[in-house]
């Protein structure tokens, strides 16, 4: 009888026990994974330090996916602006220029006085000069100046016009060196020290007074064969064209006085091209000479560039020196 009724309660009692273990572990792994539930919920703030920090160790691809969701899930935080013009920014290292200028023309047209709107105008102009549209890139700084009263800021136009202008006289046929001095006069007193207009004033007067050729002298001296390049101070070119036209006017006479006028005068019609094209070669040449001398001085420019400081969120000056 004991033993009979010890047989009968053994399974259910290890019934019981099996399903309070079970509910145990049900409940518990329900503990665990409302625990990692709340460790993954992402605030603002680590969010944004999470996109900053890749930003600043360089990682642009990777920070502009990382704004992007920071002003997806956030976009009522006051920092939504910033990481609008880093997306700017990050593209704009990443040299998709194109796409840079449309982020920072959504940020301009925003319209709010801020830092950064200010700043979007400047980037867009930089990201239209990597493009090679140099008259787009005036026209926004143009625009701006416009809509402007703060006389810092107006002074910074006026300095990016005149460099502008500046790097645009770098190219063959082009002087807008009077236009950069233009607007290096209008900079105020106040920032023209901190801006470097004055160094940028001796620079293109430098470039103006620099030693140059005279064409005319060139196409002159020219006509002894190689004397136009001689002037020019391209001696080998010199050498060169004095040779080959010496050995053809040589080849000519001889023929002819070896009775062979055909032959002469095909000789003497090669020569007269070779004899000509020295004489344009030496007035080109003493361009080319001006070109490289006026080049070599610009290349000297002081280039001021503006970026933010992601410290302090605020704007600070860099300077750049081309050697």
């Amino acid at each position: 009888m004991r033993k009979f009724y010890y047989a009968r309660i053994k399974p259910v009692t290890c019934f019981l026990v099996s399903w309070a273990a079970a509910g145990l572990f049900f409940f518990g792994t329900a503990i665990l994974a409302q625990a990692e539930t709340q460790q993954l919920v992402i605030s603002p703030d680590m969010q944004f330090s999470y996109a900053d920090s890749l930003y600043k160790k360089a990682d642009y691809a990777t920070a502009e996916v990382e704004f992007k969701r920071f002003i997806h899930f956030f976009p009522g935080d006051p920092r939504t602006m910033e990481a609008e013009f880093k997306i700017g920014m990050a593209l704009f290292y990443q040299e998709r220029f194109y796409d840079a200028a449309r982020q920072f023309d959504e940020i301009i047209r925003k319209e709010k006085q801020n830092p950064f709107t200010r700043e979007a105008y400047f980037m867009q102009s930089k990201a239209f000069i990597r493009m090679d549209n140099w008259g787009y890139a005036q026209t926004i700084l143009h625009n701006f100046l416009k809509i402007t009263d703060d006389p810092d800021i107006q002074d910074r136009i006026y300095l990016d016009l005149a460099r502008l202008h500046i790097q645009a006289s770098r190219q063959p046929g082009t002087d807008e060196l009077d236009d950069a001095r233009r607007f290096l006069e209008q900079i105020s007193q106040a920032n023209a020290k901190n801006l470097k207009a004055a160094e940028l004033a001796a620079l293109i007067k430098e470039a103006r007074t620099a030693p140059q050729k005279n064409p005319v002298l060139a196409g002159l001296f020219a006509i002894i064969p190689g004397g136009g390049f001689f002037y020019c101070e391209r001696y080998k070119d010199a050498v060169a064209a004095f040779g080959l036209n010496a050995g053809l006017m040589l080849a000519a006479y001889t023929a002819f006085d070896n009775g062979n006028p055909a032959l002469g005068a095909v000789i003497g019609f090669v020569e007269t091209g070779f004899y000509s094209g020295s004489i344009y070669g030496a007035v080109s040449a003493a361009h080319k000479h001006n070109h490289v001398q006026r080049v070599r001085i610009l290349n000297r420019e002081f280039n001021l560039g503006t970026t933010i400081d992601p410290d302090h969120q605020g704007v600070f000056f860099s300077l750049n020196h081309r050697f």
